[in-house]
């Protein structure tokens, strides 16, 4: 797993990582300093036992998603800003491949910054030339 040493000031995960030792070791990391963190509670989610004396943060989660929708949330807290991280990622693995062929690291790096350029290169080809209509 891979470690981060800065500060965070927001962490955005999808359903798999709506668990309570996500929470703790974001807590531990920041050392008290306020996150945002935002995980959508799974289906099955149940408040925890202090839900009502003392709420964490999950448990805000949960109650704010039950009024309305969770589409409604989504878009509230921000949780879609992940599929801007998550799709150029898909299209890195649909157009180049889902795993590096180089075996050093100096050319794995190679290979995923030309992927990276092809990749760009691609858009730019594909981005229409518009013109402003008199």
């Amino acid at each position: 797993m891979a470690s981060v040493d800065d500060a965070l000031e927001r962490f955005v995960a999808d359903g798999m990582y709506d668990n309570a030792t996500i929470y703790v070791a974001l807590a531990a990391h920041q050392d008290g300093a306020a996150i945002d963190i935002v995980v959508p509670p799974r289906r099955t989610a149940a408040p925890s036992p202090t839900a009502q004396s003392a709420p964490t943060l999950r448990d805000q989660h949960i109650a704010d998603i039950q009024p309305e929708s969770v589409f409604e949330w989504r878009r509230a807290s921000g949780y879609y800003a992940q599929a801007h991280v998550e799709n150029p990622f898909h299209w890195y693995k649909a157009i180049i491949g889902g795993h590096l062929r180089a075996k050093r690291a100096d050319s794995q790096q190679r290979e995923a910054q030309l992927g990276c350029a092809i990749l760009n290169r691609l858009r730019q080809i594909g981005r229409p030339a518009s013109v402003p209509s008199r």
